[in-house]
């Protein structure tokens, strides 16, 4: 596994959202926009679903997804394994951590899922001559 660094980590928390990719069982790719996330720790990502519909359904085809995240001239791209969890201690703690960001929100929405995303590879994709260059 690759290890995101903590100015990685804290640029992940930090976007308000990021793109999200999938693959589906006829090849096509689905790309979600995803707001509710959070860094685990340096080799692990999380993302709470909401409202996968597609999302889902290509996570039961396949694991392997890329993550995009920017700000400002910081870019990075994730290609990760995904391991979708909706029940069970994992699935209720970050639950609740979703549910009481969006109560705090004023907002009716429940955590219905999620995935933790193990980090496999990380590359920059800011823009200039280092644009694409594999980072870990």
């Amino acid at each position: 596994m690759a290890k995101m660094t903590q100015d990685m980590q804290d640029l992940f928390n930090m976007v308000d959202s990021l793109a999200f990719g999938t693959i589906g069982e006829n090849g096509q790719v689905n790309i979600n926009i995803i707001g509710m996330k959070r860094a685990i720790d340096d080799e692990t990502v999380y993302i709470s679903d909401q409202f996968f519909k597609k999302t889902y359904q290509n996570l039961q085809h396949s694991n392997k997804v890329a993550l995009t995240f920017w700000e400002g001239q910081n870019a990075y791209q994730i290609y990760g394994t995904a391991e979708y969890v909706n029940e069970g201690a994992k699935f209720e703690e970050q639950k609740a951590w979703a549910d009481g960001l969006f109560a705090a929100k004023g907002l009716p929405i429940k955590a219905k899922g999620g995935c933790f995303i193990h980090v496999d590879e990380i590359y920059s994709s800011a823009a200039g001559p280092n644009a694409g260059e594999k980072l870990a």
